[in-house]
């Protein structure tokens, strides 16, 4: 188990006063039975129940097997040959739901769902397009943050459950262009994680405690509830955001691919923000290739697959880590067997001071931004003192494990202006010492096990993909990733592509009744 608060998802020191805290989760404590259980077994299973009724059930269950653990192009060409439908598609996701994530294991990683989805995945069977984009009649999870017309966006908050915006993200908007279906949203960690210091992973007061489907561990992260929905098949792709970590982390804790973009390639217009300087949504997915497919419908581009097997011949590749364990030797000889040259690099080792000013940072942004949100998008609390008075009104409901970020961070009295020097500095500092590891052995990419000395890169804005690299002795899964310089994200993926070719490392999780693939 790793040390340290997470802030969207990756393990980040939080420096309070001189001192440093350490927090360790409490599965146990987090999935006790709460106030928000029968309200989002309600809120969920109804719509879920009410179009669950206009299908056949035994003919989905007949069917599941096809689409458990199936990637994008796989999922299209069985709808292309007649054995799927996306109708069809849809009630096998809406049925596992059933199932999985408020049954059975409980997994807890579903907040909303779009009750008109089943009708729209019929539309679109009843006009087969032949140039269809990748995502088309793709049905997505999006986390619980990302504005949307009709389902509420709450950030994990019980001040905002119920909050409709009544328009779309941008992301949004890009992937129902594409053909997507947006099936509902996930489960996250209350405000990206920046509720308290003392709130586990996948916590929110909006419905609870999301589950790793793997083991009693925890989920990691502000997209836990993303990675959770992916990798236990409740949807074909979902769809993240990180401020620090919390894309790659949940990932790389799930079993999963995760990819932060480059900060700015897609847009953060109508997500309820943590920090404008640093926050960025990205796709949680089962493969690379569904990431790359996914990234290019968030930036509203049209791509179909070109990814090759052979993009790391040649590559230098620096690794932060030591090769002694059958798991990091493994990662070795997989990039070598691909073709790439791999070396030791320097590691990204991060300073106290680099802590205090991301803190400061946040800490900061994040009043100005959420205030600036409430106030633009006309929310029913308008700022963050609101929010916190709601909060002490019920705060065994509201604010189970305090609220302490929160009320410093009302508490901070920085100028944007300021924050925006303070950011600017620590952004080009971060960038500096990575494009240098990078440029000491003419390096192609950096490569991480798990999330480990990457608390600069987020900052500096470069493209993170993480992917399974596989199982520890107790299996927790374990993940690779990947870094390279700015605005490479092509680069990213090819070479991402070539090493999950080489390796073939993920399992699906063992869900009652489920094939794991």
């Amino acid at each position: 188990m790793k040390k340290g608060i997470i802030i969207g998802s990756t393990m980040v020191v939080l420096i309070l006063g001189i001192g440093v805290t350490y927090w360790l989760m409490n599965i146990e404590d987090a999935t006790k039975p709460g106030e928000a259980i029968m309200y989002e077994q309600n809120r969920v299973l109804d719509p879920v129940n009410k179009q669950l009724k206009t299908v056949d059930i035994s003919t989905l269950e007949s069917k599941e097997k096809l689409v458990v653990g199936a990637d994008i192009q796989q999922i299209q060409q069985l709808v292309a040959t007649n054995k799927l439908s996306y109708e069809e598609l849809v009630g096998i996701y809406l049925n596992r739901i059933k199932k999985y994530d408020k049954n059975g294991p409980k997994l807890n990683a579903i907040t909303e769902i779009n009750p008109d989805v089943l009708d729209e995945a019929r539309e679109l069977d009843k006009n087969p397009t032949v140039n269809k984009d990748a995502l088309y009649g793709m049905p997505v999870l999006l986390k619980d943050n990302i504005g949307t017309e009709k389902m509420a966006t709450s950030a994990g908050a019980v001040a905002l459950q119920d909050w409709v915006i009544g328009k779309d993200a941008t992301i949004v908007k890009n992937l129902k262009a594409s053909g997507a279906l947006i099936l509902g949203k996930t489960n996250m960690s209350e405000w990206a994680n920046y509720m308290d210091v003392s709130m586990p992973s996948g916590y929110s007061g909006k419905i609870g405690q999301d589950k790793n489907p793997y083991l009693e561990a925890t989920p990691s992260g502000s997209s836990a509830g993303s990675a959770t929905a992916v990798t236990s098949d409740f949807a074909t792709v979902t769809i993240g955001t990180e401020t620090n970590g919390s894309i790659i982390s949940p990932a790389l804790a799930q079993s999963a691919v995760g990819f932060k973009p480059s900060h700015g390639a897609v847009s953060g217009e109508l997500v309820i923000p943590l920090s404008r300087h640093f926050d960025t949504p990205g796709p949680i997915t089962r493969t690379v290739e569904d990431a790359y497919l996914t990234t290019s419908a968030l930036m509203g581009r049209t791509k179909k697959a070109k990814l090759s097997k052979d993009a790391l011949k040649g590559k230098r590749i620096g690794i932060l880590f030591e090769a002694d364990d059958a798991i990091s030797k493994k990662i070795v000889s997989d990039l070598e067997k691909a073709g790439a040259k791999v070396m030791k690099s320097k590691g990204l080792e991060e300073s106290q001071q680099d802590y205090e000013a991301f803190d400061e940072i946040l800490q900061a942004d994040f009043k100005h931004d959420l205030n600036q949100f409430l106030k633009e998008n006309q929310a029913p609390m308008k700022d963050l003192a609101a929010i916190i008075a709601f909060n002490k009104s019920d705060k065994t409901r509201n604010m189970k494990y305090g609220q302490g970020n929160l009320e410093n961070a009302e508490k901070n009295q920085a100028t944007a202006a300021a924050i925006d020097v303070r950011a600017k500095e620590l952004i080009k500092k971060s960038s500096q010492h990575i494009e240098s590891l990078l440029a000491a052995n003419s390096l192609d990419a950096l490569v991480a096990i798990d999330d480990n000395n990457l608390f600069l890169v987020p900052i500096a804005g470069n493209p993170e993909l993480t992917i399974p690299a596989g199982y520890d002795d107790n299996g927790q899964p374990v993940g690779m990733t990947f870094v390279v310089r700015n605005k490479a994200d092509e680069t990213i993926f090819a070479m991402g592509y070539a090493y999950e070719q080489a390796s073939k490392n993920r399992k699906g999780p063992i869900l009652p009744g489920n094939d794991s693939k």
